[in-house]
């Protein structure tokens, strides 16, 4: 009977190991944040992948702090939002990570936020989609502009970033596609006086599947997704362009040399000096 229960107590003990064990390397395969940095900002502690709230001090309390850089233990969707208090104003960000068990959050709440007279700066700083790129590059004078994604792609992921800390843009956390589907996109930047100011994004897809862009994007001398690809920014176009042009400038010519060929040296009305009276 001692045997028995020795036997039972020793295999219980086993079995609590192997569940401690799978848990350990369950958690061990989680995606982690190992280092983050920010535009405008600095964090205050010394930051650690398994710590998930700091404060951060920013350089310039009204402009909006951005992500600079950042590396993860494992792939993930990384994300960043921003935290706000009841009046809309900035309080924070939020990195969040997605992967496919999960998710994880890290929060950054400012230390010196500031209370602000209410301005009409509803100018975005950044505007980012997971596997897109924005074209032209975001800048203060243009509302329109061209979302450029894979050809496979069925879910868009924006991040819209405001200048001013005070300033808000609702932006939907994901947009769903059909196949094929490139619809038009809306963002409205609400300042903190009320002003506001609307952005498209006309949905364009590439000849590229989203492995490909993905890989592209991770490639160390990566620039963009779109430069040197559109239609007039290729060889072949500039070939045609040329030849176009030089058709163009033969056929004037032609027309020159034709129109002294069949130009008339006596006007028919006039009489001929050596005629007869």
């Amino acid at each position: 009977m001692k045997k028995i229960v020795s036997i039972i107590i020793i295999l219980a003990l086993c079995f609590m190991l192997s569940l401690s064990a799978a848990a350990a390397d369950n958690k061990e395969s989680f995606p982690e944040l190992t280092s983050v940095s920010f535009n405008n900002a600095v964090i205050n502690e010394e930051f650690k992948k398994d710590v998930f709230e700091y404060s951060i001090t920013l350089d310039d309390p009204g402009l909006t702090p951005t992500l600079e850089s950042y590396t993860l233990s494992s792939e993930a969707n990384i994300f960043v939002t921003y935290e706000q208090d009841a009046g809309k104003r900035q309080t924070g960000i939020i990195v969040t990570l997605e992967y496919e068990n999960g998710s994880a959050y890290y929060k950054f709440r400012y230390a010196n936020a500031e209370e602000k007279e209410a301005n009409s700066d509803n100018l975005l700083a950044e505007l980012k989609c997971r596997l897109g790129e924005v074209y032209p590059a975001l800048n203060d004078k243009d509302t329109a502009y061209k979302l450029y994604i894979p050809s496979d792609l069925m879910e868009i992921n924006l991040t819209a970033t405001t200048r001013d800390t005070g300033a808000v843009c609702d932006v939907p956390k994901s947009i769903t596609l059909g196949i094929d589907q490139e619809p038009e996109i809306s963002l409205t930047v609400t300042a903190s006086n009320g002003k506001t100011r609307l952005y498209t994004l006309a949905v364009k897809r590439l000849n590229k599947t989203s492995e490909e862009v993905q890989k592209e994007m991770e490639s160390p001398d990566f620039d963009s997704l779109v430069e040197g690809e559109l239609f007039w920014q290729k060889p072949s176009f500039r070939v045609a362009l040329a030849a176009a042009l030089a058709a163009v400038f033969l056929l004037l010519i032609f027309i020159r040399i034709a129109k002294r060929l069949t130009l008339k040296v006596e006007d028919e009305d006039e009489k001929s000096f050596f005629a007869e009276p």
